[in-house]
């Protein structure tokens, strides 16, 4: 989605409404899949305001990200607003700062990084989810694993001393 700001580039004060829907590319972001199945609705303005053009926009989607627990796919809701500054050149002392070339905005490097930017820390594809067994990697939200965790030998056993730390906290460690 490119947007011409020529004729609001002349007039400091003077603003444009924009509206639309943007495709998005799939992308890897912290060596996660994000796939993008429909285009984003992008709604906003940008204002001329002297030394910069301010954008404003409120953008709306889906996008499918992989869970953090139990690397299965989800849909997860867009839903966020940006308001960003952008100028003709480069800004060494505002790295912030967007860039458009010849009267035009390009919006999808600026709402791709800003959804970035957006995303939750701990993507998961439900508050409840249990993961995966850390032993068998059963995937514990669809069925239970068949091993018995005491089978099983300590990640590191000079751990183990800690093993029951929370059940007997008279015994000296």
């Amino acid at each position: 989605m490119i947007i011409d700001i020529s004729d609001i580039l002349m007039k400091v004060g003077s603003s444009k409404d924009f509206e639309g829907n943007l495709v998005m590319k799939d992308t890897t972001y912290q060596g996660d899949e994000i796939h993008f199945h429909k285009p984003f609705y992008v709604k906003g303005n940008v204002v001329n305001v002297g030394e910069v053009v301010a954008l404003d926009a409120h953008i709306e989607g889906t996008a499918t990200l992989q869970c953090g627990m139990c690397t299965e796919p989800y849909d997860y809701l867009v839903d966020f607003d940006i308001q960003v500054n952008l100028k003709p050149s480069h800004d060494e002392e505002d790295p912030d700062i967007y860039v458009y070339t010849d009267a035009l905005i390009d919006l999808h490097d600026i709402v791709t990084r800003e959804f970035l930017l957006n995303l939750p820390t701990r993507r998961r594809c439900t508050e409840e989810c249990k993961g995966l067994c850390p032993y068998c990697g059963t995937n514990l939200n669809k069925e239970e694993c068949q091993c018995l965790v005491d089978d099983h030998e300590p990640i590191d056993s000079r751990f183990a001393v800690l093993k029951d730390f929370f059940v007997n906290r008279d015994r000296e460690v």
